[in-house]
């Protein structure tokens, strides 16, 4: 089901008073054209069930001042050294990318699409109606975003460090990451900024055959925004990928996955952690399908919500009938930390296969007054024992991250966090 159409042509005329022309014409006719006949979802989807986007329809869009380049400069990596990639407002504002092996790619998406039109309009799926209406609006807007493309054999000399930083606007961008047979690199991907505006991102993964990528999120934008991510990734024959995501940011943040472990022998991570106050509200949707043998899934997803903060996970393992010694592993835990915050998990297993190993579970809690109680008769202050059981719940996410200085990062960024907590 979907918001009524005049909703849906409304919509499309504030976007167009900001919107430039770009590249791939015909994919931006066809996202308008897809959005306009099925608008936005509604909660009588059941993807859509816990998610309202009336806030997000009914908000106005607007630049504010460009970051200056001490700012950008300043926000952290976990490799200072990295090659970067700094976009604002959907725009490349600045790259520092090092000497890269002969083939290697690292830069901006547009200019790989208008050298690769017939490659780049096979990334834009926009079947699915109002339930992807996020992906067609992404079609006709886009302005721009990360094109990294490794090929056969080649590992990335340095990890590469995606800044996206929103001022106001409504920023719509479109990033590649494609490794070759044998290819690893190592990606991290940051979210900030400083207005009220709206992100919304389609990012598609290529994983090849026998190839690694650790690709890291951390979505720390203004709680006064907004955050819709569109994730489609393709894992080949034993390859491999460790992936998470860190939302603290954004007044709606919306994450949808979709996963394909489509080589025997894959390897899918695919974890993250929320820390969500006041009024924020931050939804997971993953769909993760084994369609080959002996691939394995690891997804756990922690979270802490104050306040009147509202949670959403609802996560899918789907094993089809050809992907016989499937292990996967799925769970998420949400500790409530207001009485007003809102939990809604949905953790489901679809199998057609007969040989396999898979779980998965939901728990939804206070924290352990047990606990908190033996910390305090060890001499510890109430804020400080609380502090360290809520960072411990959220480590048990972070620690699955196989990077250790990323996973460094990640622990520092959830300890600046908490504190923000009051915890």
């Amino acid at each position: 089901m979907s918001v009524a159409p005049d909703i849906a042509r409304d919509f499309l005329g504030r976007l167009d008073a900001g919107a430039a022309p770009g590249t791939l014409d015909a994919i931006r006719r066809a996202g308008r054209e897809r959005f306009a006949e099925s608008g936005f979802p509604t909660r009588r989807s059941e993807t859509w069930r816990y998610s309202d986007l009336k806030a997000l329809i009914d908000a106005r869009f607007a630049p504010g001042a460009a970051p200056d380049a001490a700012t950008l400069g300043a926000v952290p990596s976990p490799y200072p050294a990295a090659d970067r990639l700094v976009f604002v407002d959907g725009r490349l504002v600045t790259s520092q990318i090092g000497d890269l092996p002969d083939g290697a790619v690292i830069g901006s998406f547009a200019a790989w699409a208008d050298r690769n039109r017939s490659d780049a309009t096979a990334l834009f799926d926009l079947d699915g109606g109002a339930d992807r209406a996020l992906v067609s609006l992404n079609a006709a807007f886009f302005t721009d975003g990360a094109a990294i493309v490794v090929p056969d054999g080649v590992a990335l000399p340095r990890p590469v460090h995606v800044v996206h930083w929103n001022s106001g606007a409504a920023s719509h961008l479109k990033s590649l990451i494609r490794l070759g047979k044998g290819a690893s690199a190592t990606v991290i991907e940051t979210y900030v900024g400083s207005g009220a505006g709206w992100t919304n991102v389609a990012v598609t993964l290529d994983v090849g055959e026998a190839a690694t990528l650790g690709r890291y999120v951390l979505q720390d934008e203004a709680e006064t925004g907004f955050h819709t991510s569109s994730l489609a990734a393709t894992i080949g024959r034993q390859a491999r990928l460790d992936g998470f995501l860190l939302t603290i940011g954004a007044r709606m943040a919306r994450q949808d996955a979709e996963l394909v472990l489509a080589g025997e022998g894959a390897h899918c991570g695919y974890s993250g952690a929320y820390l969500l106050h006041g009024g924020q509200e931050g939804a997971v949707r993953s769909l993760i399908r084994h369609a080959a043998p002996n691939g394995a899934t690891r997804e756990v997803f922690k979270g802490c919500l104050a306040d009147r903060a509202h949670g959403v996970f609802q996560g899918k393992i789907l094993v089809d009938p050809a992907a016989q010694k499937t292990d996967g592993y799925q769970l998420a835990k949400t500790i409530l930390l207001g009485e007003r915050a809102v939990m809604n998990a949905k953790p489901e297993l679809e199998i057609y296969a007969d040989d396999v190993k898979c779980s998965h579970g939901a728990a939804i809690g206070d924290l352990d007054e047990t606990a908190l109680f033996y910390l305090r008769s060890r001499g510890l202050p109430a804020d400080q024992a609380r502090s360290m059981l809520l960072e411990a719940f959220v480590m048990d996410a972070v620690n699955l991250v196989e990077d250790e200085a990323v996973r460094a990062w990640l622990a520092w960024s959830v300890a600046r966090r908490l504190v923000e907590f009051g915890a």
